[in-house]
């Protein structure tokens, strides 16, 4: 009798405790509403969403979602265009602010069904749609462009445009350095000096 009811317990608590994920995630659709409920993966690698509140499920696309949240490791990823002709891909949310920076992550198939090698790129946008590349661990495509890219995007502060230009280090954590000080810059001193 003992056994049966605490295993009648421990099943009641990871019900529970899967109830409160799955309240936890959310997303926004493109009308601007915000759904709770549980965003998960399927076997074939689609992303669902179960709404907590109709329990349905619904396949997410950037057709209509703006972005979604999961709580387990507390990210945002973002239907993001990464060019102009591309079509929006869900991006993990690094920095959120005036420019918001995000990372894209893809592994490539390796031989008898592993993992193979993999590439990262950084992306930014700043007031518009598309974003532009930053930074990549990729060997392919142009450092200088990418360098010239990221002064666009902080030419606006001339004093921090500066202190980058005089930087030999163009590392991620750099890159990320840089916009938050100028996301803070126009947050708090810009704003209060208006």
């Amino acid at each position: 009798m003992k056994i049966i009811f605490i295993s009648a317990l421990i099943l009641c608590s990871l019900l529970s405790a899967n109830l409160l994920k799955a309240q936890k995630d959310y997303v926004v659709t493109l009308a601007g509403d915000t759904l709770k409920g549980e965003v998960f993966t399927t076997l074939l690698g689609s992303l669902k969403f179960a709404d907590q509140s109709t329990g349905k499920e619904q396949k997410l696309t950037y057709a209509n979602t703006k972005l979604y949240f999961i709580s387990d490791d507390s990210l945002t990823y973002v239907a993001v265009k990464t060019s102009p002709d591309a079509k929006p891909q869900f991006l993990k949310r690094v920095l959120g602010g005036r420019i918001q920076l995000f990372e894209k992550y893809i592994t490539y198939a390796g031989r008898a069904g592993t993992a193979g090698p993999s590439n990262t790129f950084w992306y930014a946008i700043k007031g518009t749609e598309t974003a532009i590349e930053i930074k990549t661990n990729n060997i392919f495509g142009s450092r200088t462009q990418r360098k010239e890219n990221f002064n666009n995007l902080i030419a606006d502060y001339p004093e921090l445009l500066e202190d980058f230009r005089k930087e030999k280090d163009f590392s991620f954590e750099m890159l990320r350095s840089y916009i938050r000080k100028y996301n803070y810059y126009f947050e708090h001193i810009k704003k209060e000096t208006k």
